[in-house]
């Protein structure tokens, strides 16, 4: 008797379903990560300015609110809270630690923990 090699249905319909998991996790988390890198520019594009060392606080977070508007992120997250500012000797540290979560699926969520920081040298 000779055994018959190949997929049934069942193989098939299994494949699918991952592949479209996958998908769904693509189209989901790829905007977030998208978002991230914007957030992550207008940190390097500010700690690239020479005026930084002389400025407040609140002078740095007008900076990169103004280069998140110009790349259409200005509303991504609240700046104010997630913005901290270590001075340190020769220079100083931007970071931006935040979380988002992503609903997938019914009551099924993802958790994405994003951490930039970007080193200012005066």
């Amino acid at each position: 008797m000779k055994n018959q090699n190949g997929w049934t249905i069942w193989t098939l319909l299994l494949t699918v379903a991952v592949l479209l998991a996958v998908v769904l996790l693509v189209m989901k988390l790829t905007p977030h990560y998208l978002d991230n890198y914007k957030l992550e520019s207008a940190l390097e594009h500010v700690s690239t300015d020479s005026r930084v060392a002389n400025m407040t606080r609140r002078e740095i977070l007008r900076e990169i609110k103004n280069k998140l508007y110009i790349d259409y992120g200005d509303e991504l997250i609240n700046l104010d809270e997630s913005l901290v500012i270590e001075k340190r000797r020769g220079g100083m540290t931007l970071s931006l630690d935040y979380e988002v979560v992503v609903p997938l699926v019914s009551n099924i969520s993802a958790l994405l923990d994003f951490n930039n920081s970007a080193d200012v040298v005066y």
